[in-house]
């Protein structure tokens, strides 16, 4: 009797064995979803990337190449030299590109001038007057930037602005005598403006770092190089200069600075 169930103890073991094992499910592996130990593997985790949009308006410092500018115009028209300084003010918008990764893309438009106002100065003739002397740069662009550097709410990207505007230097001079409205056009006069200008093909590599205090606010502190391929100079819109040797030499090239307060979603 002992035998007896001491035998069928093991089919029933097989058994029970056999039904556990078919009872097992056989689930495959789902690859078009994610599985939770992919959720829970921080190896896995995505890294932020950059998905900001926005726009708002932008404070620049433009130190442009002066030397051949203050040699051959400034100091024959004002005895003085114009500073290296142009203060810049404009407008960005961007977006990021949903098909690459950390890459964005948008247009801005600058302008901006270093000038002298008021100079005394007396003509050949001996008629006292006042001169004033501008350099003046104004650009739009499309900008390219790309995010390295991220996180929730701190980014630093690298780019570049590819862009065409236009570099003017006008020079006034003014007869330096009493205004009256009644009788001014009719008093002979040494007023005088010449605007000259030249337009400009415009790159600009820099470096942006971004933060994002609140989700609706970002603010940029940004630094670059700005580099220009100069055209044609004229002369008030459309002459051309028969002496144009005093700026084959200017253009737009320098270091730039700026920052900028953008409002979207960040």
């Amino acid at each position: 009797m002992n035998r007896y169930k001491r035998s069928l103890f093991i089919p029933v073991f097989l058994l029970i064995w056999t039904s556990v094992s078919f009872a097992q499910p056989n689930i495959t592996k789902d690859t078009s979803h994610y599985n939770d130990e992919e959720l829970y593997n921080e190896d896995l985790a995505s890294t932020p990337q950059y998905s900001w949009i926005g726009g708002g308006l932008i404070l620049g410092m433009h130190l442009p190449s002066l030397t051949d500018f203050n040699t051959n115009i400034a100091q024959p028209f004002i005895q003085q030299n114009l500073k290296s300084q142009a203060l810049y003010v404009g407008g960005q918008f961007f977006l990021p590109l949903p098909w690459v990764k950390n890459l964005r893309i948008g247009g801005i438009g600058m302008s901006g001038s270093s000038y002298i106002c008021c100079v005394p100065y007396t003509t050949t003739d001996g008629q006292p007057t006042m001169r004033s002397l501008t350099y003046h740069i104004g650009y739009g662009a499309l900008t390219l930037d790309y995010s390295f550097v991220n996180s929730d709410r701190f980014h630093i990207l690298a780019g570049t602005e590819i862009g065409l505007g236009d570099v003017e230097v006008i020079m006034q001079q003014a007869y330096s005598r009493p205004f009256t409205v009644s009788g001014e056009f009719d008093q002979p006069s040494n007023n005088i403006t010449h605007t000259n200008h030249a337009s400009m093909v415009l790159i600009k590599p820099q470096v942006e770092f971004e933060y994002a205090p609140l989700k609706w606010m970002m603010l940029r502190l940004a630094a670059g190089y700005q580099i220009t391929a100069m055209g044609t100079w004229q002369v008030d819109d459309a002459v051309p200069f028969t002496d144009a040797g005093a700026l084959t030499k200017v253009n737009g090239n320098g270091a730039f600075f700026h920052f900028g307060v953008f409002v979207g979603f960040f």
